[in-house]
């Protein structure tokens, strides 16, 4: 256990200690690690980890939507996607993974924007967690709501492709009407298969 673990943001000056083994949930630790750097060196990006004296047990990623799916066609250019969190399955129940949410949270950084997360069954740790995809999913709207994402409805193709998958978003308290406008566009705009 590491209850000492600290929670601090990743820059391009302090770039997070080598990621534990069991970090490999999107991928390998090592190129896991590197995403990190990249990710935490755009201007719009930000990575919070949490570490113990010689490895990142976990981490959390904001960044642009990507351009291959739905949310990439963002015409504000303001909105952010929470992309991954995984905490190293030793430490699990240490709340690192709260931590680092209200971390990144801290200040009203996102106030101005809508920050959203996709919550796909396939990245669910259900073999390690021991729950099923469901209950997987209500623990993170659960973790995402402490700090006020909210689960919403949407015609995103890939999010509908499994019951089991989400959508969670917070509308910042000062987002402009146009960057809000523009998420609900992307939320429920409709999709045509095979386009």
């Amino acid at each position: 256990m590491t209850q000492g673990a600290h929670v601090r943001e990743v820059t391009a000056d302090t770039p997070p200690l080598p990621l534990h083994d069991a970090l490999d949930v999107f991928r390998p630790p090592a190129q896991q690690h590197a995403a990190l750097i990249d990710i935490a060196s755009d201007p719009h990006g930000l990575v919070v980890v949490a570490e113990d004296e010689a490895h990142t047990v976990g981490y959390l990623t904001f960044h642009p939507p990507s351009e291959i799916e739905t949310w990439g066609d963002d015409r504000s250019g303001r909105l952010i996607e929470l992309g991954a969190i995984e905490v190293a399955p030793d430490v699990r129940g240490e709340r690192l993974a709260e931590r680092m949410l209200v971390t990144a949270f801290d200040g009203g950084r996102f106030d101005g924007t809508v920050v959203f997360a996709t919550l796909y069954a396939w990245h669910y740790d259900v073999d390690r967690s021991g729950l099923g995809s469901f209950a997987y999913r209500r623990r993170l709207e659960h973790l995402y709501g402490k700090v006020g994402l909210e689960s919403m409805p949407t015609s995103d193709p890939e999010v509908r492709a499994d019951p089991a998958n989400a959508l969670v978003a917070r509308i910042g308290p000062h987002a402009p009407d146009a960057v809000v406008r523009e998420f609900n566009r992307l939320r429920t705009q409709p999709h045509r298969l095979g386009l």
